[in-house]
């Protein structure tokens, strides 16, 4: 309601100053009709006898027509800022001199009037009913003006008519009055056409400049778009070539923004874009300019660098620390302090390419390998990028067609152990067969996490990990067994994936207690009410969690005491070497420890001989994965290792 209000009052604020212009720009006209007839009039009217009433009426006239000129020429001088600011006050004006042109009139009607001369009647009638048929031409932007002159012409004359009292100049006063109330209907009539065309011609106008303005910059951030950007692009291209200078193009993408998005919503996402904006149209020059591609990608184009390439390399890359530093402050969202780093590539033009589509090309490929060198820096392209980038979207073609088609990806299963070397449960591992051989997970994962694709991959390990539970149930009757799956932060995060996960285990109809989730450090300390209240709801359904990697992110016992968690998972980089590195073997026995004060149990990873395993047992820790049991095995291997086991399994 707010912004009709808005809109109808900027639409009446136009119109008026439009209305305005209109009237002064023929303002001039009326002035020299006004002239003209009073020349005329006081010529043909003038006879010895009302000499003196005659010329001082013309005097009269003529002076107010004088001032109304130089209104108009002091309005016409001002500029359009100027006008607009003081439009009230030329209102005013305009008022004035049409009230006192009209009783100019009114007066010739009132005071030139010669009862005993019937040509000086229809003379006076004639010339001001002209009058008064102009200026409805003239004044038809403001029906107010117009009434006010067409009234103050004509009711003078009408008044002298009555004075008179014969039968003639009292119907002559009737005609008068008719006359008046009819160009007074037309008038409005007029007023009413023009103001709708003015309404129209505006709205009009509008509409193509927000058309215009959709179609060259970004709705959200008000920053050019792709398309303007582009032809800024070639503007700097041809004026570096022209001025023998530099232009750098910067390609920003902000790191882990869609956590923003996943844990305050959307509209908090949006928030945070619009001010990363405002920044960057804060740190520009007036002749550089920020566009937002969309989502969550700028880019910055910086012109007329000038010096050699190792002058303008340092320019850019003392700016881009500076901005970096500039996204990098603090932003308060919705009562949250965020932090954002910002990956950025830069391409120079015209050194590295001439063409404006590869320029971006190779600006995002730079980005790309700052994201791959630990974000929150800045990179220079080299062509040698350009191989790397193009493996990495096949990559990313490829996995998006195995999940498409449902081929290609395969969970493994790496069996964990009792020290009675019983089995006791499995960690889900992802596999990837690409062109006849398996891509390492460390691999993919990385494409899948840039691309968005990993929501989609996080789902079918899900799917596929309760279809395996589902499938194990009868080897699994009335054992002490967990399925561990590795669960994505970003996937975590999801608003709805605790229903997830409720779906899928109802779906396939599993045990309770046999889904473990594994998370990491990392995730379980940012917005931890968010993260207990699902792992609450979770564990509500018989759902374990146990902590991957420990020891190796953000350990801390107050974090460890406030969530619902089952395991711990001691990362193999502790594990590989407790027999020789003794800071290894000693933080290994102070988790071991913590664990179990804080009750949960505990799992070492990489345990790949019996000597390490039998250091674990002293530590007391009494679980263990690793190449000394085996390795991941595809399902139907893992069965037959149950099967050939089953008298150890825990039961």
């Amino acid at each position: 309601m707010a912004e009709d209000e808005q809109a109808s009052d900027d639409l009446k604020h136009r119109v008026f100053l439009e209305s305005l212009n209109i009237f002064y720009e023929s303002l001039s006209v009326s002035v020299f009709a006004v002239v003209l007839n009073t020349l005329l009039l006081g010529y043909l009217l003038w006879t010895p006898e009302n000499s003196t009433t005659v010329l001082s009426w013309c005097a009269a006239t003529l002076t107010i027509a004088i001032y109304r000129i130089s209104s108009t020429l002091r309005y016409k001088k001002m500029s359009e800022e100027a006008r607009e600011a003081s439009a009230r006050r030329w209102y005013r004006e305009m008022m004035l001199g049409v009230l006192l042109s009209g009783l100019a009139w009114g007066a010739a009607g009132y005071l030139l009037y010669d009862p005993r001369n019937m040509l000086n009647q229809s003379l006076l009638a004639f010339v001001i009913a002209g009058m008064c048929a102009g200026s409805i031409v003239s004044l038809s932007a403001f029906i107010e003006a117009s009434a006010t002159f067409l009234a103050t012409s004509l009711l003078p004359f009408t008044l002298r008519l009555l004075v008179e009292g014969s039968s003639e100049t009292g119907l002559m006063a009737v005609m008068a009055v008719l006359y008046l109330i009819m160009m007074t209907a037309f008038a409005r009539r007029v007023n009413l056409t023009v103001i709708g065309g003015l309404e129209m011609t505006y709205l009009r106008s509008k509409a193509e400049d927000t058309i215009e303005r959709q179609a060259l910059f970004d709705e959200l951030t008000g920053l050019p778009n792709r398309r303007l950007l582009q032809d800024r692009l070639g503007q700097a291209l041809a004026r570096a070539k022209r001025n023998n200078t530099q232009a750098a193009l910067m390609f920003l993408d902000l790191d882990f923004f869609k956590r923003v998005n996943d844990s305050l919503g959307h509209s908090a996402g949006d928030e945070l874009l619009v001010e990363i904006g405002r920044r960057l149209s804060d740190f520009l020059r007036e002749a550089d300019t920020a566009a937002r591609l969309g989502g969550d990608e700028f880019v910055l184009l910086l012109t007329d660098i000038e010096g050699g390439s190792e002058h303008v390399v340092s320019v850019v890359r003392r700016r881009g620390e500076t901005l970096r530093q500039a996204v990098e402050a603090p932003i308060n969202i919705k009562g949250n302090e965020v932090h954002i780093t910002v990956s950025i590539g830069v391409s120079l033009l015209p050194d590295d390419t001439n063409d404006v589509d590869d320029l971006l090309k190779h600006a995002d490929t730079a980005m790309y390998r700052a994201k791959d060198d630990g974000r929150n820096t800045l990179r220079f392209f080299v062509p040698e990028m350009q191989a790397s980038l193009s493996q990495r979207m096949d990559m990313e073609r490829q996995l998006r067609g195995a999940l498409d088609a449902d081929e290609g990806l395969e969970l493994y299963l790496q069996p964990q152990y009792t020290d009675e070397e019983a089995i006791c449960g499995a960690e889900l591992l992802i596999r990837w067969q690409y062109e006849g051989s398996f891509v390492p997970p460390d691999v993919f994962i990385p494409v899948a996490e840039d691309s968005g694709l990993i929501y989609r991959l996080g789902d079918w390990v899900i799917e596929n990990a309760c279809r395996i539970g589902a499938g194990l149930k009868d080897e699994l009757r009335d054992r002490e067994f967990s399925l561990a799956i590795n669960v994505s932060p970003r996937q975590f995060r999801q608003k709805n994936f605790s229903e997830k996960i409720f779906e899928a285990m109802e779906r396939h109809e599993l045990p309770r207690g046999l889904i473990e989730l594994e998370l990491t450090e990392g995730l379980l300390i940012e917005d931890v009410d968010d993260t207990v209240s699902k792992m609450l709801s979770l564990r509500e359904q018989g759902v374990r969690f146990s902590i991957d990697d420990f020891g190796t992110g953000y350990s801390s016992l107050r974090y460890l005491k406030s969530l619902p968690l089952d395991t711990l998972k001691v990362d193999q980089s502790f594990v590989r070497d407790v027999l020789t590195d003794p800071g290894d073997a000693s933080i290994v026995r102070a988790i071991v420890s913590m664990a179990r004060t804080l009750e949960l149990e505990v799992i070492a990873e990489g345990v790949e001989t019996k000597e390490v395993r039998d250091f674990l047992i002293s530590a007391n820790c009494l679980r263990f994965q690793g190449y000394l049991y085996s390795r991941p095995l595809p399902l139907d291997d893992f069965k037959a290792l149950l099967e050939t086991e089953r008298e150890r399994v825990i039961v």
